[in-house]
């Protein structure tokens, strides 16, 4: 049975689909920039406090990163769980696993989300971008949740929606577990493949109950 369990968090437990870019158009507007169709990919990488530093100067870039604070406050009513994902967690903590968060978003709006769904209590641990150097895909993050749950990068199962999560998850070793089950789901790039896949969420817990039950 796996006992150790890392989770993306937007795409994989709350459906954010729309969201970030009604917060960069938001953030970007008194300046006069609109984000391009690829702005999300662009600077999915870098640390959630430097994502304007290639279009903005350093006075603008910190308005616009007050400006998507302010309305991020504004969508985390907005922000829903996907369905079903509190039943697995609610599994995975009934067998007694210890299960951790791994996001490339900043720590203060993950965990004001987490709150106002309810489920902050399942994790012992919340990794952001804003909590190691390098975000995804960077193995900063697995580095940490490994050390603190203090097991080897082997025991550790990582689910999540982006090659961000799947690529470091396989390149240590990590069980890694494709979440296919927003509307759009993104497709893994080249031969970039994942131990396991789900297209819902009802299908992967059905596979935990089984295989770890």
């Amino acid at each position: 049975m796996r006992k150790h369990w890392i989770f993306d968090f937007d795409g994989t437990l709350v459906n954010t689909d729309g969201f970030f870019m009604e917060s960069i158009g938001y953030a970007l507007e008194p300046f006069g920039k609109t984000p391009g169709e690829t702005f999300i990919e662009d600077i999915r990488h870098k640390h959630p406090t430097a994502i304007f530093d290639h279009m903005l100067n350093p006075k603008e870039a910190s308005e616009a990163l007050n400006r998507l604070r302010e309305k991020g406050k504004d969508l985390v009513e907005r922000t829903n769980l996907f369905e079903g994902i509190e039943d697995v967690l609610l599994t995975l903590s009934n067998q007694g696993s210890r299960i951790s968060i791994w996001t490339g978003r900043d720590r203060f709006s993950a965990v004001a989300i987490l709150e106002n769904t309810g489920i902050k209590k399942y994790f012992d641990q919340i990794v952001s971008g804003t909590c190691v150097p390098n975000n995804k895909p960077q193995h900063d993050g697995l580095y940490e949740i490994s050390k603190y749950f203090g097991v080897g990068y082997q025991s550790l199962s990582v689910v999540g929606d982006h090659h961000h999560d799947i690529a470091p998850a396989n390149d240590l070793g990590c069980l890694s577990v494709h979440a296919r089950w927003k509307e759009t789901p993104h497709d893994l790039p080249g031969d970039l493949k994942a131990d396991k896949s789900f297209d819902c969420v009802n299908k992967f817990h059905d596979w935990i109950k089984k295989s770890h039950g």
